[in-house]
C-alpha cells in the first residue's frame, strides 16, 4: 500500500526523477521504490513513433496529473487564439497588440542569439524598414520571413521539402546549399564511451531520425501542442543544422500548431521565449529523458511554462482592451471639453434632440452665465459660440429574417475537426477543418469558400470538397452554372 502512494506521490503529485525520489525520501537506494513508480506509470505509457539515438522508442505517461497539464494549456491557447481572431484586423486595437506580439518574437531571437541590436532597430525591423543589414543581424529579418512562410503554407504537408523551404526563408537565400548538418558536435560529452549522454544526433543518423519526424506528425494522434511540444523536443535533441536549429525546432513546432488546428493566427504567438530559459536546466531535463527515454520529463516541463506565456498573452489582450477603450473615451472626452472658440473645432450632432431645427443657428456669442460647473459673478459669465445642431428622423429598421444563424465558437469548431479526424481517418486535416466550420444544414457551400479558407490552389479546393461528397459529408448539386455543396445530417 506504501509503494503504491509513492507512486501516485511521485507521478502525480510530482513526476519525479530516480535521484529526486532518492533526494526527497533521504536513502541512498530507491530500487524497490522505483520499480513500483514505474510499475504504476506503466500503465499509462503512450509509445511514440520517435527513436532515440541509441533507437529506442520515446515514450509518454499519460498520467491524470500530466494529461490535466497538457488539456489546460490546450484550452488557454483555444482562449487565446479565440480571443485574438475576434479582434477587427483593421482596428488600431490589433495593430497595437500585433506589433507587440512580433516585438516580444523578435526581442527573443535577439536576446538568444546574444545580437545586443538595440530596441529602435528591432521595431524598424517590424516596420519593414531594414531590408540589409550585417550578416549576423539578418537572422532578425529572415526570422519574420520564415514566420510570414508558416502563414502563407500552414495548410501544406509538413515533410522534408517543408522544412527545407522554411531553413532556407531563415538563411535569406533563395536556394540550400548544404542541408543537414554534415559534421559531428565538437562537445567534449559526445566522446564519452559509457553513460554517453548526446548533445546533438551523429551526423550519419539526422536523415533516418528527421524522417521519423516527418512520419510521426503525419501519424500521430496525440493533442495538437502535445504533438508540437515533441517536434520541438526532437530537433533540439537531433540538431540537423549547423546553425539556428533551436529557432528552427520553435518554427516546426509553430507550424505543427498552426496545421494541426489553430490556423495562422498562432504564428504571432511568441513561443520564442522558450528559448531564454535557463539553460542548465534544459539540459538537466534533457539528460533525464535520454537516460530514460521518457520525454514526460521535457512535457512536465516545458508545460508549466507554456501556461505562464498563455497566461501572459490573456492578459496582452486583455490590456490592449481596456488601452482602446480609454482611448476612446479620452478622446470622447477631449471633443466634449474642447476650449472655446477652437480652430477648426469639430462639430457635433445631436442624435437625441429631435426638435432643434434643421438649420444651423447664427454664430452669435451668447452668456450661459451659471450653466457650467462652478458659480460666477455676473461680470465673469463666459460666452461659447452656440452649437450648430442638425434635427435627425428616426427610421425604425426591420430584419429581413428573424433567425440568428447557428454558428460554432472556435473551441468548439477545434474539438469538432479533431473528433473527426479520430473517427474518420479517410478525412484530410484540411477537409476536418473546413468541415468543422461549414457543417450548417440547409447551408450551400462553394469550392471558393474551401479555397478562401484555407488559402490553397482552387483545383486543391475543388478536389477536397468533392472528396467529402463522396465520404457523404456533403450532397453535391447543380446550381445554374456551378456546384454547391450541401451537409448530410450525420449522426
Amino acid at each position: 500500500m506504501a509503494g503504491t502512494d509513492l507512486a501516485m506521490r511521485f507521478t502525480e503529485d510530482k513526476y519525479a526523477s530516480k535521484n529526486e525520489v532518492a533526494h526527497e525520501l533521504k536513502i541512498t537506494s530507491v530500487d524497490t521504490f522505483w520499480s513500483n513508480i514505474l510499475a504504476y506509470r506503466s500503465h499509462f505509457y503512450h509509445y511514440l513513433s520517435l527513436k532515440t539515438i541509441e533507437k529506442n522508442m520515446l515514450v509518454f505517461c499519460g498520467c491524470s496529473a500530466i494529461n490535466n497539464l497538457v488539456n489546460g494549456v490546450e484550452l488557454k491557447l483555444i482562449k487565446v487564439n479565440r480571443d485574438f481572431g475576434l479582434i477587427n484586423p483593421s482596428s488600431k486595437q490589433f495593430k497595437n497588440i500585433d506589433f507587440a506580439l512580433k516585438k516580444q518574437i523578435i526581442s527573443a531571437i535577439n536576446n538568444h542569439e546574444e545580437l545586443a541590436v538595440g530596441e529602435e532597430y528591432l521595431e524598424s525591423i517590424l516596420r519593414g524598414e531594414v531590408i540589409n543589414s550585417i550578416p549576423t543581424n539578418m537572422v532578425l529579418v529572415n526570422y519574420m520571413k520564415a514566420l510570414n512562410y508558416i502563414k502563407r503554407s500552414y495548410v501544406n504537408k509538413i515533410d522534408d521539402n517543408f522544412l527545407a523551404e522554411l531553413y532556407a526563408k531563415l538563411l535569406g537565400t533563395e536556394e540550400l546549399t548544404t542541408y543537414y548538418r554534415l559534421f559531428e558536435d565538437k562537445n567534449p560529452e559526445n566522446r564519452v564511451l559509457i553513460d554517453r549522454i548526446y548533445t546533438s544526433a551523429p551526423a550519419s543518423l539526422i536523415e533516418p531520425m528527421m524522417g521519423n519526424m516527418f512520419n510521426f506528425i503525419a501519424t500521430s494522434t496525440l493533442s495538437p501542442s502535445l504533438k508540437a511540444m515533441v517536434v520541438y523536443f526532437y530537433i533540439n535533441y537531433v540538431k540537423p543544422f549547423d546553425r539556428y536549429s533551436d529557432e528552427i525546432a520553435v518554427l516546426m513546432a509553430k507550424a505543427v500548431l498552426a496545421h494541426e488546428a489553430f490556423g495562422e493566427v498562432i504564428v504571432d504567438f511568441p513561443f520564442e521565449k522558450l528559448l531564454l530559459l535557463a539553460k542548465e536546466e534544459i539540459a538537466r531535463v534533457y539528460v533525464e529523458v535520454q537516460k530514460t527515454t521518457d520525454v514526460t520529463y521535457f512535457i512536465d516541463y516545458i508545460y508549466k511554462h507554456l501556461v505562464q506565456l498563455c497566461d501572459d498573452l490573456l492578459n496582452d489582450i486583455a490590456a490592449s482592451k481596456v488601452a482602446e477603450l480609454k482611448q476612446d473615451f479620452y478622446q470622447f472626452d477631449e471633443q466634449q471639453l474642447a476650449p472655446v472658440g477652437e480652430a477648426n473645432k469639430v462639430e457635433s450632432i445631436s442624435l437625441f434632440e429631435e426638435d432643434k431645427v434643421a438649420t444651423p443657428t447664427n454664430d452669435s456669442k451668447t452668456p450661459i452665465g451659471k450653466t457650467l460647473a462652478g458659480d460666477f459673478d455676473e461680470d465673469e459669465k463666459l460666452e461659447i459660440p452656440k452649437k450648430k445642431t442638425v434635427k435627425v428622423q428616426y427610421v425604425q429598421e426591420e430584419l429581413a429574417i428573424s433567425y440568428i444563424p447557428v454558428a460554432l465558437d472556435e473551441k468548439q469548431a477545434v474539438l469538432l475537426e479533431q473528433d473527426l479526424l479520430e473517427r474518420d481517418p479517410r478525412l484530410k486535416k484540411g477537409e476536418a477543418k473546413f468541415y468543422a466550420r461549414h457543417c450548417t444544414k440547409n447551408k450551400k457551400y462553394t469550392i471558393a469558400q474551401y479555397k478562401k479558407s484555407l488559402r490553397c490552389a482552387y483545383e486543391t479546393a475543388r478536389t477536397a470538397m468533392d472528396h467529402l461528397a463522396e465520404l457523404l459529408y456533403y450532397r453535391k448539386e447543380k446550381i445554374k452554372n456551378k456546384y454547391v455543396y450541401i451537409p448530410v445530417e450525420r449522426d
